[in-house]
């Protein structure tokens, strides 16, 4: 195929163009093949369309531990990259460590039973009451005297008659009882200058006779119970 241009006499003519087409060439006409140019769309090695990737938790996660991990390489051996077969080695070692870490967890949480932990989970946890805290608020103390005179054990009675004492103003809120206080803590704490006066007298008792770890005869017995029902009577008046 020739062509001919005809070319300007000067630069301000028109620029002419005549295209002359040779009909009477040998050169075979081209044919494309549609089902083989189908098959090479289909091609993915002649796919040449870039697609971004969004990342995912797990693409964030192996970025950060790609970046850590580099910056502690840089910072021991002073370099952003080693190659070669340490340069393998290294940049598995990371990966390495986490699933060693995952194995210890799931090894350590195989050592422990899976129903004893739910069990646990569901027991609730239990208050732990020192006596005198047990004797006050969950037992019948009338009761625990009683018994203890039947076994002339008189020492523990006057114990008894003071517990109760301090649960009787602990019920009229004369007094706020706790395992941590101490006697002249409830006797600053009580209004009443008369029980005032007589808790000093059953407090002296009590110290003498239970801290003292004197043996205490019926006549002794009788004499303190005297102070311990004083007290109860001007509790309740």
């Amino acid at each position: 195929m020739q062509s001919l241009l005809a070319m300007p006499q000067d630069s301000t003519s028109t620029v002419q163009k005549t295209v002359q087409y040779d009909y009477n060439t040998s050169q075979p006409v081209l044919h494309f093949d549609m089902e083989t140019i189908e098959e090479l769309k289909s091609d993915e090695d002649f796919n040449y369309i870039e697609i971004e990737q969004t990342e995912n938790l797990w693409t964030r996660f192996k970025n950060w531990v790609n970046q850590l991990w580099s910056q502690l390489i840089e910072w021991l051996f002073g370099v952003t990259e080693i190659k070669g077969f340490w340069g393998t080695v290294l940049s598995l070692l990371p990966y390495l460590i986490i699933v060693g870490i995952l194995f210890l967890i799931g090894w350590l949480f195989m050592k422990v039973n899976p129903k004893d932990m739910l069990l646990e989970s569901q027991t609730l946890p239990s208050v732990l009451l020192t006596e005198d805290e047990e004797i006050i608020q969950n037992q019948n103390i009338d009761q625990l005297i009683a018994k203890t005179l039947e076994q002339k054990n008189y020492r523990l009675a006057i114990r008894y008659y003071y517990l109760k004492a301090l649960k009787q103003l602990t019920d009229k809120d004369l007094i706020d009882w706790q395992s941590q206080k101490t006697n002249m803590d409830y006797y600053r704490e009580l209004p009443n200058h008369e029980i005032q006066q007589q808790f000093q007298v059953i407090t002296k008792l009590y110290d003498f006779i239970w801290y003292g770890g004197f043996e205490v005869d019926q006549n002794t017995y009788l004499q303190a119970e005297k102070e311990f029902k004083n007290i109860h009577h001007l509790i309740q008046s």
